[in-house]
């Protein structure tokens, strides 16, 4: 064990390995961050020191005689709870932390062998990141606002629950395990991988976009491993895959429940063992990009029906995070709605300053089911094909009435008295919903976090106790079903 001089103003970084050579390593590569350094080579040791001394950031290697890294910092998180907590590990070990990482014991991966400019980035961002004020070195401008209207990366949120997405990201990007990203089609799962990348070390190498669905299998695989001249008929030259142009940057695979069971495996070789064979060649090539996913169609339906390999999904379901629909982002819709009207007097050379009264509630009740993507395209139509300072309810429902199939008109309300004139009637939850008791007539009503518990318990039970499995079912992070338990 070796501990450095400390200041009573500075944090305390911690590092547990049992290879001498190793944290020999990591104290050379972080000699420079403002932290006092505590290492041990015994996790049992690392323990009984944090049982009196407060860790602000711990970093773990998971592969220890005594015990496992990830054995190791659920101990501390039970002791220290706001400590970041971060695993050294190979990417073959996945598998072996992902459940760490959904229950929160474990924050961040960092993969051997490491970069060490990578590793400062990932520690100080850990140091730097508020814990409820028990970290000595916080800064306040890391953290996305909780309240008020912000544009983080291009994505336009005043909602709550969107600024907790936006701080997940900055947390996520820090750490190069896979994340997925799940929600409706329009949504902006796109823009989610790019601020990720964006807000990561990788920032300034490549952010490499495909969807899986526009290919057929052989071009599919042709586009992502690359191949040689003469590899099959038409393959005049050779050609550089996505997997080698993503670089050291990001690799954004959308529509990931597309691919075909073959690719499949090919592609979870490729996220185990970090290399790609191209077509044509027998050549193991080293791939290094960080791996997004995403999927709009129900990745957990997939998986339990045969169509998505399980393996696979746990492989890239590491971090996960779920994008809401427009229809559930509250006041956000009207603030969207304003910034595409701005955008497009831009592009167009058109003058409109606002939405009518009337427009507002139309767009509110609206249902969206194209999300973004459709409310951006219909804003965009009404700025080309309309002149004046006003953008009205006629205009709103002429755009839809002409873009929508099976729409029913909507009539401009004939006063506004409360935001809420017009409603859209919403399908209820096909568990447990409210609904009309017929003996009496009368609305039964169950509280929303009961029907939720309901709904998680019945998805842990019918998956016999496998929580990753059942968040697959759902189509939410475990973490957030453990997050759940916890408060009920």
């Amino acid at each position: 064990m070796d501990i450095n001089n400390s200041t009573s103003r500075m944090a305390t970084l911690l590092l547990v390995d049992d290879d001498c050579n190793i944290l020999q390593a990591l104290k050379r590569a972080l000699h420079g961050v403002n932290a006092n350094i505590v290492d041990f080579q015994s996790p049992i040791e690392a323990l009984e020191y944090c049982k009196f001394n407060q860790p602000d950031v711990v970093i773990s290697d998971q592969h220890m005689p005594e015990m496992t890294g990830c054995e190791l910092l659920e101990q501390i998180k039970k002791h220290w709870p706001n400590s970041q907590r971060i695993i050294l590990s190979a990417y073959q070990d996945f598998d072996l932390v992902s459940a760490a990482f959904s229950s929160g014991v474990v924050e961040k991966f960092i993969c051997k062998p490491w970069v060490n400019k990578e590793l400062n980035f990932v520690v100080d961002k850990a140091l730097h990141k508020e814990t409820d004020g028990n970290v000595s070195t916080t800064d306040e401008s890391d953290r996305v606002p909780l309240s008020g209207l912000i544009n983080f990366h291009g994505i336009v949120a005043e909602d709550e629950a969107m600024h907790e997405l936006f701080n997940s990201i900055r947390h996520a990007s820090s750490t190069n395990a896979p994340i997925f990203i799940t929600g409706e089609t329009g949504t902006g799962k796109e823009l989610v991988a790019k601020a990720c990348h964006f807000e990561s070390y990788h920032k300034d190498q490549p952010f490499i976009a495909v969807n899986c669905a526009n290919f057929s299998e052989s071009l599919m695989e042709s586009q992502l491993f690359g191949h040689t001249k003469g590899a099959f008929t038409g393959a005049v030259a050779n050609q550089e895959g996505l997997f080698s142009a993503a670089k050291q940057g990001t690799l954004f695979l959308d529509e990931i429940t597309t691919l075909s069971k073959t690719l499949q495996a090919k592609l979870l070789r490729v996220v185990q063992e970090r290399e790609f064979t191209p077509l044509g060649t027998n050549k193991l090539v080293k791939f290094h990009a960080q791996i997004i996913s995403a999927s709009s169609n129900s990745i957990g339906n997939a998986v339990m029906e045969g169509e998505f390999r399980e393996d696979l999904y746990y492989r890239l379901n590491v971090i996960t995070m779920a994008l809401p629909p427009l229809r559930e982002r509250g006041g956000d819709l009207v603030h969207i709605a304003s910034f595409f009207l701005k955008k497009y007097n831009k592009v167009e050379n058109k003058h409109f300053k606002k939405f009518s009264r009337n427009a507002i509630q139309i767009i509110c009740a609206y249902d969206w089911p194209g999300n973004i993507r459709q409310l951006e395209n219909v804003i965009h139509g009404m700025v080309i094909l309309n002149i004046g300072e006003q953008i009205t309810s006629e205009m709103i429902i002429k755009s839809l009435s002409t873009t929508v199939k099976n729409y029913t008109a909507i009539q401009p309300p004939p006063a506004i008295h409360t935001a809420a004139t017009i409603t859209t009637p919403s399908t209820p939850p096909v568990y447990d919903s409210p609904h009309l008791d017929e003996a009496d007539n009368t609305m039964v009503i169950k509280p929303l976090w009961r029907v939720e518990k309901d709904a998680i318990e019945s998805a842990i039970s019918h998956c016999q106790g496998n929580i990753p499995k059942a968040a697959a079912l759902l189509e939410v992070s475990p973490s957030t079903i453990y997050r759940k338990k916890l408060s009920w």
